[in-house]
């Protein structure tokens, strides 16, 4: 089945209008690549299509095969390396990412009917159920979106898919997630504009608390205010080198640097390689994520 989808996303215009539509992605790697510590603001489905992708997690080594599928949660850091399929001569992989509102009234219409448990495995082999809402997701996502029930469309879709994970009994931090933490509320401030001048203070008033109670708030989930900002600049760099054909001045400034030098540095420290490097490596988006 992956083959089969991968051979049609191919076929289709990279440029074209519906190619800006959805929060689904697909990627290719003509170069093994290895891209260190990429955080995940939200909980990402990640599906190789082509290649084998290696999930390093401290020692252990995760292998995902063509097929299978990853799941991300939210606030997880993952390091990964892409290693292409010798006969194609690239690596594709799908990323399927969960937005807030769709993940708040999943939860509040299914939390119900949801297994209490689920696997917590990483990788793991899905079922043809949810081969086929995979597919009428992307599908969906394809399709030119001209009204407000489009959308709704889109959402039901992806509601279907996350309705099959659970059927199966997988992606427990997909399936299960708890959107509206504290961590995604800054996240989402953040994430606005990366390149702003955020401070701890700003945001606290954004979110109606006090600095303190945000710093607790914050703690109580593992997170900093400064590593999450840090975090977000570099997690929209990563996507704007691998989306865009913005220089790395432009994205620099996009990401709150105003020295390309100390911005290729901090982004060669925190994901391994320079942003140049990463480019060259053949990295292609045909969707946004």
């Amino acid at each position: 089945m992956h083959a089969t989808l991968l051979e049609h996303l191919l076929r289709i215009d990279r440029h074209g209008e519906r190619m800006q539509l959805g929060r689904a992605g697909l990627f290719q790697f003509r170069r093994e690549t290895r891209v260190l510590r990429a955080p995940f603001f939200a909980p990402c489905l990640i599906v190789v299509l082509a290649g084998h992708k290696q999930v390093h997690l401290g020692d252990t080594h995760v292998a995902c095969r063509p097929g299978q599928w990853i799941a991300v949660g939210a606030g997880q850091e993952i390091s990964f390396t892409n290693v292409p399929d010798p006969q194609l001569g690239f690596f594709a992989g799908l990323t399927v990412v969960g937005d807030t509102g769709w993940m708040k009234r999943f939860a509040r219409q299914y939390a119900a009917q949801l297994p209490a448990t689920l696997s917590g495995d990483l990788v793991f082999t899905p079922d043809a159920v949810c081969w086929k809402t995979l597919s009428d997701y992307v599908e969906q996502v394809l399709l030119p979106q001209r009204t407000p029930l489009d959308e709704t469309l889109v959402e039901h879709r992806w509601q279907t898919l996350w309705l099959a994970l659970a059927r199966q009994g997988v992606a427990r931090d997909l399936v299960l997630a708890e959107p509206d933490s504290w961590r995604e509320r800054v996240v989402r401030l953040i994430d606005f504009d990366p390149a702003a001048d955020w401070r701890m203070g700003d945001v606290a008033g954004r979110l109606a608390v006090s600095e303190a109670t945000l710093r607790r708030r914050l703690a109580e989930e593992d997170a900093s205010f400064a590593g999450l900002l840090a975090d977000v600049r570099m997690g929209r760099a990563l996507i704007l080198v691998m989306q865009t054909r913005q220089s790395v001045q432009q994205i620099a400034l996009a990401c709150g640097y105003t020295s390309p030098s100390r911005f290729t540095d901090a982004f060669r420290a925190r994901f391994g390689l320079t942003p140049t490097a990463l480019r060259e490596n053949g990295s292609q988006a045909l969707m946004p994520a």
